[in-house]
């Protein structure tokens, strides 16, 4: 026989009185509360909480102070007796609670007001606190702000500040606390879950921003711990705009940065960022590169000795006791960038935000096979590009929410199809592009979007042939090889022979110059066209 433990007595006989069993799978309105739905399914799955005829559970309806008075003291005196009648004028002696609120009383655990008592009154949330934290004596984790108006009860404010300091209880979205509001049963069922198990607490905010710098990634991870990641940097010209976000965030300190692989829109920006600010390590991919950027990026490591990292695909970052994060690709040895690519999975609590870089779906396909890739949260791989979020990808990773990471391109980001696949399989989008700079907000158990979801519309694409002044132009008598690639129509090869043109020639003269440059025809010249000045 299965034995109920002594708190789940307590609220097997709380919310059993005068209320007939009904199953949780046919409570009818926990839809309504669905911020309380998992705690009221755990409580009933443990045969603790039981509905009313009609198949509800009546979240919404308050509990009294001899409920909770009968509910404490049969959990924690259950031989206790009376020691003498309680001086109480209002308490009926034939009542069934008259004993439990007679010994609550002699235990310190409910007080009256006047000679009064008032067994049938509603209990506010305050009350509730009091007699909670006088019966299991809740320890003080720390400080923790976030409510203003706790002080306004000063009998009680002790109370609440150990239940949500161990996030037991919480405050409201306005930052109050609302103390003399009452209680009801669902919000009794999410303190009482969270008093027995502490995986039904609220964890402090984890926060995750994706910065808008045009075409490129930057990620911002904020901790609870107060520590700081930062994921890619953009392209060198947003290498300002990063050291901005941050300072406008107070983020003085970046514990982790992260450089994914060596392409210029993902380790350009950190440049500014390694210059100034504190960073206190560095995790590579380990892919190296020839581009001046990249060799700019290791110089700044190396000249203010920050320690450096090769990320190890499997491993588990020791970052702090907060997050959970694990590394589900790195690859040093690839012949291409975007494989080498770093994969993060962050998880706080029980949610996970999956960080692909440019990751190909070969590169998904091998995660698929080896790791649990499911995710709420997913940035989407190589900023929608059809070389990424294959079909098995983001049904795999189930996400409910995808981050588009892209600016002004001629590359047709993101694509269409991937857009679709993503919205097909119950993701809601949202674009740097369309919406600024994204931040998700969780508490480990529910997370929030700050920014309007992606309608398939956006001013940030462009056709191969046409600039329309939002994309900046490159110039080719300056420009590395890298940066020359940023130009439609040219690859690798080609920004090697522009750049031994150059060196053999001098700057260019003019733009139709650019015809005596090997492999560039008239072809490739008119789609260079509208990004290239001299």
């Amino acid at each position: 026989m299965k034995k109920i433990s002594p708190v789940l007595f307590l609220l097997a006989l709380l919310f059993s009185l005068n209320a007939p069993a009904v199953s949780a799978g046919s409570f009818s309105d926990i839809e309504e509360v669905s911020w309380a739905k998992k705690e009221i399914q755990y409580l009933s799955g443990e045969g603790v909480i039981n509905g009313y005829p009609g198949n509800v559970f009546k979240p919404g309806e308050k509990i009294t102070r001899a409920d909770v008075a009968v509910m404490l003291v049969r959990e924690l005196y259950p031989e206790a007796t009376p020691e003498s009648d309680p001086p109480f004028t209002d308490l009926n002696n034939h009542r069934y609670y008259y004993d439990e609120v007679a010994i609550a009383y002699e235990k310190n655990i409910l007080e009256g007001y006047n000679n009064k008592v008032r067994p049938e009154d509603n209990i506010s949330r305050a009350e509730a606190s009091v007699m909670v934290d006088r019966a299991y004596s809740i320890d003080r984790n720390g400080k923790r702000g976030g409510i203003s108006d706790a002080k306004e009860v000063s009998w009680a404010t002790e109370s609440i500040l150990d239940l949500y300091t161990q996030n037991i209880i919480n405050g409201f979205p306005d930052g109050t606390f609302k103390p003399r509001s009452d209680i009801t049963r669902a919000q009794f069922a999410k303190v009482l879950s969270a008093t027995i198990n502490p995986d039904f607490r609220a964890l402090d905010d984890f926060q995750a921003h994706f910065i808008d710098v045009g075409q490129g990634d930057s990620i911002l991870l904020e901790s609870p711990s107060g520590k700081n990641i930062l994921i890619d940097g953009g392209r060198k010209s947003a290498g300002e705009e990063v050291v901005d976000y941050l300072a406008k965030k107070d983020v003085g300190t970046i514990d982790l940065l992260v450089a994914t692989h060596p392409d210029a829109d993902h380790i350009g920006g950190l440049i500014d960022v390694l210059k100034q600010v504190n960073v206190k390590k560095v995790l590579d991919s380990g892919k190296t590169h020839t581009t001046d950027t990249y060799m700019e990026y290791l110089s700044i490591i190396d000249r203010k000795d920050i320690p450096f990292q090769e990320a190890k695909e499997g491993e588990i970052l020791n970052f702090d006791d907060v997050l959970d994060i694990q590394v589900l690709n790195a690859k040093d040895g690839s012949g291409d960038n975007n494989e080498s690519s770093i994969v993060l999975k962050v998880s706080h609590g029980s949610i996970d935000y999956m960080l692909t870089g440019d990751a190909s779906t070969e590169i998904e396909q091998e995660m698929i096979d080896q790791y649990d890739v499911e995710a709420e949260i997913l940035k989407l791989g190589h900023h929608g590009a059809s070389t990424s979020t294959s079909r098995a990808w983001a049904q795999q990773v189930d996400a409910e929410v995808g981050i588009l990471s892209y600016g002004p391109n001629h590359y047709g980001h993101p694509d269409e199809t991937v857009v679709n696949r993503m919205r097909n399989f119950g993701a809601e989008l949202y674009s740097t592009c369309d919406t600024g700079t994204i931040t998700v907000t969780t508490d480990g158990q529910s997370f929030d979007v700050n920014g309007s979801p992606f309608d398939g519309t956006d001013n940030c694409r462009t056709d191969g042939n046409q600039n329309d002044g939002s994309t900046d132009t490159v110039n080719v008598n300056t420009a590395d090889a890298e940066t020359l690639q940023s130009i439609d129509g040219v690859g690798p090869s080609i920004a090697g022979y522009i750049i031994d043109y150059r060196n053999a020639n001098g700057p260019f003269q003019s733009i139709e110059e650019l015809d005596n440059v090997k492999y560039i025809g008239a072809a490739t010249l008119n789609k260079m066209k509208p990004y290239i000045t001299l």
